[in-house]
């Protein structure tokens, strides 16, 4: 039988199976066949390339030009796939970096443990490296993709990126300034959605600066808006309506975090904004040396000497103050819950207060709105181990553990740090949060300085 005919076969078994069985039967069989649609997923690499290859000399060899061939494959492959030259383009592409640039990605898609979908992301943040750069973070990154959301594939592909190339991505960033733009399409129902490509630090300041008004509004009891509401009316009403003009712009605070040489020693470690990702080290010094009238000040993080994680201190309290907040946002980066990927929205207790769980930094976690309710349903259960692993159990009794990813910190072949004291200057606008080993200090430290607000 033909790889066609027992796709076909197999295609007409699972249209033929029901939906018996109990719920955690079924939980099992979703599972099994998501590892399925990864596989096949592989599959279709595997043979777009091979075809590809094939048809490409065939009709090269017949005196087409290459542009076209190439052509003729990628509509073909769309074709076959049901989708349009373009993404067609796009599968041939992934297909062959899969396949000759890394393999070892493919495999975790063969056994059934990464999207198509991830797989894609890696291949878009790494488009630009040569092979051999391609290789190296096929074989840093593939061992540990099965645990990864979208999000934190894409950044982890992308600050390895930076981490490999670093000027060449400090040089498409500062290039990138020239993409700016304002775009509008249509949207259902007499709307237009509006989009402007900025530049990061602008970008985050205006987005600040609309949810600021937006929070402002929501405190007032006339005032029955969503905040997403509130922010569309703020952005129109700046845009359109003319005014005087206020010379007191409202502060935006970005949290940078990096480590001290990245700061201090040109040091190629990509530094990480929280609510963006990985940025290249010289932007994220950039961002602190170009600007004149930007206040900085400096928390100082403690990570451990051989983890690289960061230490905890304990919160007397059941809600965070404002320090472990930012703490718990700056160790877990987006919600803690295994392949959610959503930005922090709330500071929680990973083990409910109301069940005993201490109000520590080791039982705090990051979480989105939804998975801060999820987690509480009744029939599910949440642990947490010494390691600072969260295990939560869902009312199938399936179990999912994760921790926090790792800080920036030094590619595994530079020097180890050496520690220095960053000068302190003016009122925050810019917080800078540097990494620093434990072992020089007799205990941990977390203290902010100058103290939070």
């Amino acid at each position: 039988m033909s790889g066609n005919e027992q796709a076909v076969a197999f295609r007409a078994l699972l249209a033929a199976l029901d939906t018996a069985g109990s719920d955690a039967e079924l939980i099992d069989e979703i599972t099994a066949l998501e590892q399925i649609k990864t596989a096949i997923s592989a599959r279709q690499a595997r043979l777009t390339d091979a075809f590809a290859v094939s048809q490409r000399a065939e009709l090269i060899k017949a005196g087409v030009k290459p542009v076209d061939a190439r052509r003729s494959v990628c509509a073909q492959i769309g074709l076959a796939r049901r989708d349009s030259p373009h993404r067609g383009n796009l599968h041939v592409g992934l297909a062959h970096t899969l396949v000759h640039e890394m393999p070892r990605v493919l495999q975790v898609m063969e056994r059934g443990e990464a999207s198509e979908w991830r797989a894609t992301l890696i291949a878009r943040e790494t488009a630009h490296l040569s092979v051999e750069h391609r290789a190296r973070i096929d074989a840093a990154i593939a061992d540990h993709l099965p645990g990864w959301s979208d999000q934190h594939t894409a950044q982890q592909a992308r600050g390895w990126a930076h981490r490999l190339d670093p000027n060449g991505a400090a040089d498409r960033a500062r290039k990138a300034v020239t993409d700016r733009r304002v775009t509008i399409r249509p949207a259902p129902d007499c709307m237009t959605y509006l989009t402007a490509l900025l530049p990061m630090k602008e970008g985050v300041s205006v987005y600040g600066a609309l949810h600021r008004a937006a929070m402002t509004a929501n405190g007032t009891a006339d005032d029955h808006r969503s905040k997403g509401q509130v922010m569309a009316d703020e952005l129109i009403a700046r845009v359109m309506t003319a005014t005087a003009g206020d010379p007191e712009r409202p502060a935006i605070e970005l949290h940078l975090i990096m480590t001290d040489r990245a700061l201090a020693d040109d040091d190629p470690e990509p530094a990480y904004l929280l609510g963006y990702g990985p940025v290249p080290a010289a932007i994220a010094r950039d961002l602190i040396t170009t600007d004149q009238h930007t206040r900085i000040w400096i928390r100082r993080l403690f990570t451990h000497p051989d983890t690289g994680d960061l230490l905890t201190t304990d919160a007397r309290r059941r809600d965070f103050p404002p320090a472990a907040r930012v703490f718990l946002a700056a160790r877990d980066q987006l919600c803690r819950t295994p392949w959610c990927g959503a930005a922090i929205r709330q500071a929680d207790h990973a083990v409910a207060f109301s069940k005993g769980g201490p109000t520590t930094l080791t039982n705090g976690n990051g979480r989105c709105t939804t998975c801060n309710l999820v987690k509480d349903l009744d029939g599910w259960t949440t642990r947490v181990d010494d390691t600072g692993i969260i295990s939560t159990t869902t009312s199938t009794g399936h179990a999912h553990a994760g921790r926090p990813p790792n800080p920036p910190e030094s590619a595994p072949w530079a020097p180890r740090p050496r520690i220095r004291r960053p000068a302190e200057t003016g009122q925050p606008a810019l917080r800078i949060e540097i990494h620093w080993p434990a072992q020089k200090f007799s205990r941990p430290v977390t203290r902010s300085s100058p103290p939070d607000r």
